[in-house]
Formats: C-alpha cells, sequence, structure tokens
C-alpha cells in the first residue's frame, strides 16, 4: 500500500522524485521514486541517528555492495545508492504488490497449491543471494513482496546492518525473533543454512497465518527458537513435509535452497493424481462475441508513474494478488449487471476427440491484478505431457460468467506467456459500481484432457 507524502518528507532523493510512502523499519523510511527516465523504484532512507554513525555508515556501505551482486528474478534489484551522502540511501527495482504478511493478514493462510508456488520462488530467491556470496540474514514475512509474477525477497542484509548498530554494543542478535535461526538467536556465526531455517519459519506462516514460534517478548521467542517445536498445525501436509527439515535445529540436517526447491519440483508434481479426461469442448459451451473490451491482447499491466498522475499509482499499487486461492471462497450476489455480456453458442467443437495417455497439465498457482475496470486472473500452470492448447472458465458461487474457451493461439483479451495465462474480466473498477465474481478456471490439452479446475476470486482492490 502507497501512502501521500507528508510535509516533512524530502520531494527528492538523489535523482529520484518521491512520489509516496511505502512504509518504515528499522533502518529508516522506504519511498515510492521514480527516475529521470521515468522508471519506478522503492527509495530506502536511513534514520538520521543512523546516519551519524560511523559503524552504520560502514556497515551499509558493506552490505550494498554485498546487495549490487544479487541478481535473479525473485529478488528487487539494487539499481542505485550513495552511502556517503548526508542521509545514505538506497534505490531498489519497486516491486506492485503486497508483502507476504499483509497478504496472510488479510485473505488468511495460503493453500497448498499456492504455498508450493511461494516456496518454488523463494527458493530461487535464496539459491541467486547464496550464489553471490551473501547471506540474507533477516528474511520474514514483510520482506517477501508478492508481485503479479512472483514472490520477491527485499531487503537482504540491509536490515540487519540498521538493527546491527543498536544491538552489538550489548552484546545482542541482530535479526527478527520468529524468524531467525537458533545458531542466530544463540550470537553464533550465520550462513545460508540459517536462512534456509528462516524460510521455513515463513513458510510456516503462511500456511498457518500464526507465528511459527509463537509471541510474546523477544526472549521467550528466542528461547522457542532455540528449544521449542515450531507451529506446524493446519499446514497442509504437502508442505509441511518440505517446513520440517528447513526447521532443524542443527544447520548440518537441513537442506541445501537448491535442495529445497528439488522438493519442491517434486511436490508440485505429486499433490494431485491425474485428472480423468473430460472432453475439450462440449458443443454447448459459449464464449463473449462484440467488441473486445481492451482492443487486442494488451501488455501486462504495470502501474502508471508519470509524476502528474500520482493519484493512480497509490490506487495501483496494492493492486497485485498472489494465488491465495480457494481458502476463503464467499457466496457473492449475482453479477448481472455486467455490460455488454453478449455471448454466441459455438457449434461443433472436440467433444468426442480421443484422449491421449500423455500426462495432462496441471495448475500450480493463480493470482489477481486490477487494470482500470477490469480485474486480470492469471494461472501458472506445468506441462508434463507438452499439449497445453488453451483454458477455459466459467462463472460459480452466484457468478453469471458463461462458460468459456480460448486456445493459447487466440486468447481474444488474454495474455499468453510461457506457462502462464492472463485474462481481464470487467469487474466495474473505479466506476462505482463495484462487484465480485467467483470463477472456475482450466486448462486443457490438444487430447481434450482438462486440469483440475481452481476456484478464483476477482475483486476490485481500490
Amino acid at each position: 500500500m502507497v501512502g501521500v507524502l507528508q510535509s516533512a518528507d524530502p520531494q527528492l532523493i538523489g535523482p529520484y522524485q518521491l512520489l509516496g510512502r511505502l512504509g518504515a523499519g528499522g533502518m529508516g523510511r522506504v519511498f515510492l521514486g521514480m527516475s529521470a527516465a521515468g522508471r519506478p523504484v522503492a527509495v530506502k532512507i536511513v534514520h538520521a541517528k543512523l546516519a551519524a554513525d560511523p559503524e552504520f555508515r560502514a556497515r551499509f556501505s558493506s552490505e550494498v555492495a554485498a546487495a549490487r551482486k544479487v541478481s535473479g528474478l525473485f529478488t528487487a534489484l539494487v539499481v542505485d545508492a550513495d552511502v556517503d551522502a548526508p542521509v545514505p540511501w538506497l534505490a531498489t527495482a519497486y516491486v506492485a504488490g503486497p508483502s507476504l504478511s499483509e497478504a496472510v493478514r488479510n485473505r488468511g493462510p495460503l493453500d497448498a497449491g499456492s504455498l508450493l508456488a511461494l516456496a518454488a520462488g523463494l527458493t530461487k530467491s535464496l539459491t541467486a543471494i547464496h550464489a553471490a556470496g551473501v547471506v540474507h540474514g533477516d528474511l520474514k514475512p514483510s520482506n517477501v513482496l508478492l508481485a503479479p509474477d512472483g514472490p520477491r525477497v527485499i531487503d537482504f542484509g540491509i536490515s540487519q546492518a540498521a538493527e546491527a548498530t543498536s544491538l552489538a554494543p550489548g552484546g545482542l542478535v541482530v535479526g527478527t525473533p520468529s524468524y531467525m535461526a537458533p545458531e542466530q538467536a544463540a550470537g553464533m556465526e550465520v550462513g545460508p543454512l540459517s536462512d534456509v531455517f528462516s524460510l521455513g519459519a515463513v513458510l510456516a506462516f503462511a500456511a498457518t497465518g500464526r507465528k511459527p514460534f509463537g509471541t510474546g517478548p523477544p526472549a521467550a521467542v528466542l528461547e522457542r527458537v532455540v528449544r521449542g517445536t515450531a507451529d506446524l498445525e493446519d499446514a497442509p501436509a504437502e508442505v509441511r513435509r518440505l517446513i520440517e527439515p528447513c526447521l532443524d535445529k542443527d544447520p548440518g540436517q537441513r537442506p541445501t535452497a537448491a535442495e529445497l526447491l528439488a522438493g519442491v519440483t517434486a511436490a508440485q508434481l505429486a499433490m494431485e493424481p491425474a485428472p480423468a479426461p473430460e472432453p475439450r469442448r462440449p458443443p454447448d459451451a459459449v464464449v463473449p462475441s462484440g467488441p473486445r473490451p481492451g482492443g487486442a491482447r494488451r501488455r501486462r499491466w504495470r502501474p502508471l508513474i508519470a509524476a502528474p498522475a500520482v493519484a493512480g499509482l497509490l490506487a495501483a499499487s496494492g493492486a497485485a494478488g498472489y494465488g491465495v486461492i480457494a481458502a476463503q471462497h464467499q457466496r457473492y450476489g449475482s453479477a448481472a449487471a455486467q455490460t455488454g455480456s453478449k455471448v454466441a453458442i459455438e457449434r461443433g467443437g472436440l467433444a468426442h476427440r480421443p484422449t491421449s495417455s500423455a500426462a495432462p497439465p496441471r495448475i500450480i498457482g493463480t493470482f489477481t491484478y486490477q487494470q482500470n475496470e477490469m480485474v486480470y486472473f492469471e494461472i501458472s500452470y506445468s506441462d508434463p505431457g507438452h499439449q497445453a492448447v488453451g483454458f477455459g472458465f466459467t462463472g460459480v458461487d452466484g457468478s453469471d460468467w458463461p462458460t468459456q474457451y480460448y486456445s493459447f493461439s487466440d486468447p481474444a483479451n488474454g495474455i499468453v506467456e510461457a506457462n502462464s495465462i492472463s485474462y481481464p474480466l470487467n469487474q466495474g473498477c473505479g466506476t462505482g459500481l463495484e462487484y465480485t465474481s467467483d470463477v472456475k478456471a482450466w486448462i486443457y490439452d490438444s487430447s481434450g484432457n482438462r486440469s483440475k479446475p481452481v476456484i478464483i476470486h476477482l475483486a476490485c482492490t481500490t
């Protein structure tokens, strides 16, 4: 969520114009900024008391240098920094999406499929971080941002630098008690396997909605981290089997990030049995006709960043969701107010095409994001048989969207990318006539086999 700038906030940091507030933490404040070329960035400005501490400046400089080494799809890259400025600052790529802590707080724990998709992204992020010789040191739900195309890990080592200055003189440990490894809690040396423990704790939170080692004074939480057992009650079995080895008190017994990724991939493939073959397209399926609301295939939405349109950017910043599906579906009223819902019967089709023995496609994650009046649902899928050719959906739980099928070669307003498809549905966002929908969606292959469908909830976020 992006807040408005306060009267005491700066308007410019380095070459970046500040547009709004993203948050605050132990190191300082975080702002949404824009470069002269129109690139959105997250600008972190350290607290004045830390800026005046030479020890902090040295540590901050070292951490920024380490962070610059890290690259990868699932990290927020460092794009600029000035560690010698009167108030040191750091700019990273802006991620348009809520934090994991916000998502779980607002929508509840993730289901098994979404947890595995999250785990895959986070393990890939840690693999990139560790390959650069960097230990994150403070992996926690608020440091995981849920972008439309997957999670992003932020603040690797940077937030640790801020806390180290105030805590180290007293001989205390650095990190967030609920998510730090036992060796970190004991003030011992940390390494990549310490991050794996933190990852297990983060996944436990995402699976249960609770801090894995409870709440209370930091000393009590740290005691449970070192000697207690994590709270994994209600965690899906498929994910619990992956979390438990990560939370082993002995670092040598934990999997590496690469080993964990292999386990996540295997769990994704084995989580559900192959569904029974179903007809690809029944003769009475209907598809919409008439003008397409957004024209031909669109580019994936990105937030507006022009300075005169700050209000639009602030509204759009919370639009991205992340696969929190089938967890809290409520029954909503009819969407009969959908505008221009013309349909035409598509005759014929491939309803009786023989099926094949190849493995059907599987949906492994979903999320939603908003663009103007539309809410896009996006499906990520695996295609072990390499025969996926299209997708379909239908309204459920009171939503009157008719059954629709689209091929990947002609997805109408859909956006087809490698192993994912996005499709917009008009929810009236911003018109004062906003409504919600629930749809059941699936992927189908060239032989008529369908994936197991998923339920997706679509709602305006602004």
